[in-house]
């Protein structure tokens, strides 16, 4: 790494003192409330099937509720793509052990597919597989009293599986923040989520691109014409995974840093998920020449790199 000005200014007396300071000052987590439900997107999923909820309604409370199904099936078509959403699937196949008591466990493959017109069978294996799973007895019973409502409800479940994505937007959101404040301050020019094409089109540069072809968080033109390069990414918890990580920047690094278009390549990475990685996170830390965290930013250090 190396030993900037700044650091002394801290109280940073050698590499070590660095290090131990971005650990200590790792943050517990970047959620926002914003983090929790894209309520966007789940309004809009609802509004795309709609109409077909509310179809489905006139199910509730019926008696022979199978056969309104299937009655309803052969009337309005439409309403079956719906049905695996209403157990939180977005698959239109959907396969179901049925006999795991014979030497070659028995499989049925249930199709949601849109069509024009359903054959009978189909019907049948349609409206087997919504009582099998238990939600026309749910209808049936009135437990579930609106579709709509309840498919809202489904939509803030499902969507949780996005928060991770959330959690790297936002992480990019807080850094734009401050690079967007720093590039005014000092008379730059940035590119958010920069691609080759993106940085040839703006500057005229042919970034060099690895193996991966990599976007790049944010790209900085600095005053000697070169590309500043920032990644930036959050972990709220620990894994093996951290470790591949920090040899992934480790490999950016030493790629970077042969281009001779390249004034900087800056990782800045926060969370204390890696205080669980410390020692490949180290490695990497003392490879590299910038690697800062959050509070690092508000020290002046991303101030001081832009402008080494």
């Amino acid at each position: 790494m190396r030993y900037l000005d700044i650091y002394k200014q801290m109280g940073l007396d050698d590499t070590n003192d660095v290090f131990t300071y971005f650990i200590d000052t790792l943050r517990y987590t970047n959620r926002t409330f914003e983090f929790y439900v894209d309520w966007g997107k789940v309004f809009l999923n609802v509004e795309n099937i709609e109409i077909d909820l509310n179809i489905l309604n006139y199910l509730i409370g019926k008696k022979d509720i199978k056969t309104e199904l299937y009655k309803l099936i052969e009337k309005y078509p439409q309403i079956v793509s719906v049905i695996p959403i209403l157990i939180a699937i977005r698959k239109k196949e959907i396969e179901v052990l049925t006999n795991f008591k014979t030497t070659d466990w028995e499989y049925k493959t249930f199709s949601f597919k849109k069509k024009s017109k359903y054959q009978p069978e189909e019907i049948d294996s349609i409206v087997e597989f919504t009582d099998k799973v238990g939600l026309l007895k749910l209808l049936e019973n009135r437990q579930i009293k609106n579709l709509v409502d309840y498919a809202v409800g489904l939509e803030v479940g499902i969507g949780t599986n996005g928060r991770k994505n959330r959690g790297g937007k936002i992480m990019e959101e807080i850094i734009e923040w401050h690079v967007s404040s720093l590039s005014s301050k000092l008379g730059l020019d940035y590119i958010p989520q920069a691609t080759k094409k993106k940085i040839k089109h703006k500057w005229n540069i042919d970034l060099p691109i690895d193996k991966n072809s990599r976007q790049y968080d944010f790209a900085i033109l600095s005053k000697n014409k070169k590309l500043v390069l920032i990644e930036t990414n959050f972990f709220s918890g620990g894994g093996s995974k951290l470790k591949s990580v920090a040899g992934e920047f480790l490999s950016l690094n030493d790629f970077l840093k042969n281009q001779d278009i390249i004034d900087k390549f800056i990782w800045v990475t926060d969370g204390i998920g890696w205080i669980t990685a410390r020692f490949p996170l180290e490695e990497t830390f003392y490879n590299n020449d910038f690697i800062i965290n959050t509070k690092m930013i508000f020290d002046g250090v991303l101030e001081e790199i832009i402008n080494y």
